[in-house]
């Protein structure tokens, strides 16, 4: 596999794991303000899946995958999702951010790696969408923080 197939195959699993994340504690979740952010952050997500699902080959699960950013971010998401609180979502801030945050790291790595001009428009087109995510979730730690 091309190394920016990786890419795209990292940001698939990390977008798929954090859907799953946000949907399945979203009924969980009391405060009208982080429903309405856990809402948004699945809808981007399945829109992400979906538009880049063209470019990304399907490949089988390695379970001996420790260390790519797919990986890390997995389990951040599986041990927040066993620890979630909905009356204190801001306590899963921190392992939400790191998602976000690789995501966008491996969006802007993609667009630079992409050679088909029809990839990068994809791309750009889920950025703001993305950093939006990831402000959110900024927002949902710094919640626990104050």
């Amino acid at each position: 596999m091309k190394n920016s197939e990786q890419v795209l195959q990292n940001m698939i699993r990390i977008a798929r794991s954090g859907r799953d994340f946000f949907a399945a504690v979203y009924p969980r979740v009391t405060d009208p303000e982080v429903r309405m952010a856990f809402t948004y952050v699945t809808d981007v997500k399945n829109r992400l899946i979906n538009d880049l699902s063209r470019w990304v080959p399907e490949v089988a699960e390695d379970g001996n995958d420790r260390t790519s950013p797919a990986a890390v971010v997995e389990r951040a998401y599986a041990e927040a999702r066993r620890g979630f609180r909905g009356a204190a979502p801001a306590d899963a801030g921190n392992a939400l951010s790191i998602g976000e945050v690789q995501l966008c790291k491996l969006l802007e790595r993609a667009f630079e790696e992409a050679d088909s001009p029809a990839l990068k428009r994809v791309l750009k087109s889920h950025y703001a969408e993305l950093m939006l995510c990831r402000q959110a979730m900024w927002r949902l730690q710094a919640r626990r923080a104050a």
